[in-house]
């Protein structure tokens, strides 16, 4: 039996990987397929990171998950609680106060907390002694915009991640901006990566 991922890596500011992001994959088709975004979520949790060698994939590294709202209220996170995962809030998550209770629970597990394409407001000030992580897409977010923020980030000791960097001088100016994480096409796009989980060693085979 075959299930499929994708991983991206995650760089610091001297281009070295220090992490991967690992996105839902139903075929060898790139893209993110039409499924509910909890199933995908389910589907990455049982069919990889239950059942598989997992750090063979990422280089011993940490990886970023996307958890949806009724991932992280059922507590789906903490099957992996013996994993270097970082919860990856997605960024239709509401800031409920439900969200919030469960993600400090998590955070007192030892999870790493990140917020998933922030956008910023004042209903996820109460999160930000919780969340380790905040990632920006400049698409959605200007390096102007994101600026203004740094200082209140810092406050609370939160740690950058740039996404969607596809050019040179979009790396330059996300270095200015003190950010702590990179990821883009720039560095490379989603690899995708096929799991034979019917061999007892779990074959981990790159289709790219």
């Amino acid at each position: 039996m075959h299930a499929y991922i994708a991983k991206q890596p995650i760089l610091n500011s001297a281009r070295h990987v220090v992490a991967y992001e690992l996105l839902y994959r139903d075929s060898l088709e790139n893209t993110f397929p039409l499924i509910n975004a909890e199933v995908a979520t389910e589907r990455l949790v049982y069919d990889h990171l239950l059942s598989s060698n997992i750090d063979k994939l990422v280089d011993n590294k940490p990886y970023f998950i996307n958890f949806t709202e009724k991932s992280i209220l059922n507590g789906l996170p903490k099957k992996l609680i013996d994993k270097p995962i970082v919860i990856e809030v997605l960024e239709d998550v509401p800031p409920t106060q439900s969200v919030l209770w469960a993600l400090k629970k998590l955070k007192n597990d030892g999870f790493t907390i990140a917020l998933d394409d922030f956008i910023y407001s004042e209903d996820w000030l109460p999160f930000f002694g919780v969340v380790d992580i905040i990632k920006f897409d400049i698409t959605l977010t200007s390096f102007n915009e994101i600026k203004e923020l740094t200082p209140l980030l810092e406050k609370y000791g939160i740690s950058i991640l740039i996404e969607k960097i596809e050019t040179e001088e979009q790396f330059k100016q996300a270095k200015k901006l003190q950010s702590t994480y990179f990821q883009g096409y720039l560095f490379a796009e989603p690899e995708i990566v096929l799991n034979d989980i019917n061999k007892p060693n779990l074959e981990i085979i790159s289709v790219n």
